[in-house]
C-alpha cells in the first residue's frame, strides 16, 4: 500500500511539473509576444564581415524576428545596411507580417567597403524611426529598439552619434563579432551595459546570443532590475569559440 501511495505521490509529481513547466513556457511566449517594438537592425556590411558571414548574419536576424507578432499594430522591422554610408534595405512599415520579414532578410545583399558606424548611428537616428519611415516616435506604447552588429572598429567616431540616439529615446543593444572593440561597444551600448552588450569570437557563434537577446527584447520592464544587469558593468554574454 505504500509503495503505491509512493507511485501515486510520485505521478501526480510528475504531472504538476510537467504542467507548470508547460505554462511558463507558454507565459513566456505570450509575454513576448504581447511585447511591440519599433526594431530597427543596423547590420555592418563592410569588407571584414565577409559574404559567407554576412550569409550567417541573415539568418540570424531572420531567426530573431520568430521573437515578435508583426504587424501594423505590433512590432515593426526595419533594416539598415552600412559600411562606407548607412542604407536602408527595407523600412518599419514596408511589410507587414513575420513571414515577409524573415524572406527579406534572407534576401539582404552584401556590400564591403569601409566601416562608418557613427554615421550609420546618425542616420538611423535622423531617418529610420521617423513617422515618415514607419516609426511611431509619439505612441508610448511602442518602444524604439534598435539591434547593432559590428565586427570591428569604426572608422569614424560613434560617441556623440550614439549619445544623440539615447536622447532620442531609442534603446541601442550592441553586438560585436571577433575584433569589434569592447570601448566602442560600451559608447554604443544603451544602460545598463551589461545587459545591452554582447560580444563573440566570430560569425559563427552568433546564434549563441540569440536566446538570451530574445529573452531582453520580450522583456516589459526596461533596466537593471528587469535585466539583473548593473551600470557600466561587464557584458553579459561572453561567447568563446568552442
Amino acid at each position: 500500500m505504500a509503495s503505491r501511495r509512493g507511485s501515486s505521490a510520485a505521478c501526480l509529481l510528475w504531472l504538476l511539473l510537467l504542467w507548470s513547466g508547460d505554462h511558463g513556457c507558454q507565459a513566456q511566449r505570450a509575454g513576448c509576444k504581447s511585447v511591440h517594438y519599433d526594431l530597427v537592425f543596423l547590420l555592418d556590411t563592410s569588407s571584414s564581415v565577409g559574404k559567407e558571414g554576412f550569409e550567417k548574419v541573415r539568418q540570424w536576424v531572420a531567426n530573431l524576428v520568430d521573437t515578435f507578432e508583426v504587424g501594423a499594430d505590433r512590432t515593426r522591422v526595419g533594416v539598415v545596411r552600412y559600411s562606407d554610408r548607412p542604407a536602408t534595405a527595407f523600412e518599419l512599415d514596408h511589410f507587414g507580417s513575420r513571414a515577409e520579414v524573415r524572406a527579406a532578410a534572407r534576401r539582404l545583399t552584401y556590400h564591403g567597403g569601409n566601416t562608418n558606424t557613427g554615421d550609420a548611428l546618425r542616420y538611423i537616428t535622423r531617418h529610420s524611426f521617423s513617422p515618415r519611415a514607419g516609426g511611431r516616435p509619439g505612441d508610448r506604447a511602442f518602444k524604439q529598439v534598435a539591434i547593432l552588429l559590428t565586427d570591428g572598429r569604426s572608422q569614424d567616431l560613434v560617441l556623440a552619434a550614439a549619445t544623440a540616439a539615447h536622447r532620442a529615446g531609442i534603446r541601442i543593444f550592441a553586438v560585436g563579432v571577433g575584433q569589434a572593440l569592447r570601448e566602442e561597444l560600451e559608447e554604443i551600448a544603451s544602460e545598463p551595459k551589461a545587459a545591452h552588450i554582447f560580444h563573440v569570437s566570430d560569425f559563427d557563434a552568433i546564434d549563441k546570443i540569440r536566446g538570451t537577446l530574445r529573452r531582453r527584447l520580450c522583456e516589459s520592464e526596461w533596466g537593471p532590475a528587469a535585466w539583473g544587469g548593473t551600470r557600466g558593468g561587464e557584458a553579459s554574454v561572453r561567447v568563446a569559440r568552442p
